[in-house]
């Protein structure tokens, strides 16, 4: 039987951009590459993460007993 992962919290977070960059990412959007424009900045956050040697949703260690 497998364990359920546990949810994580979600935090909604506002960005303001100047409408080259909403155009850029309605091109993504438009073009089926993307579902929508969240998941083009949260591909780029993993992304930028990954840069920096961050793994920003690998699972957490079992504790040591």
């Amino acid at each position: 039987m497998s364990e359920k992962p546990e949810k994580t919290e979600k935090v909604r977070v506002s960005v303001t951009m100047t409408g080259t960059y909403i155009e850029a990412l309605d091109h993504l959007v438009s073009e089926g590459l993307y579902l929508g424009r969240g998941e083009i900045v949260l591909e780029a956050l993993r992304r930028l993460f990954r840069s920096y040697g961050l793994e920003a949703f690998s699972v957490k260690p079992e504790p040591e007993v």
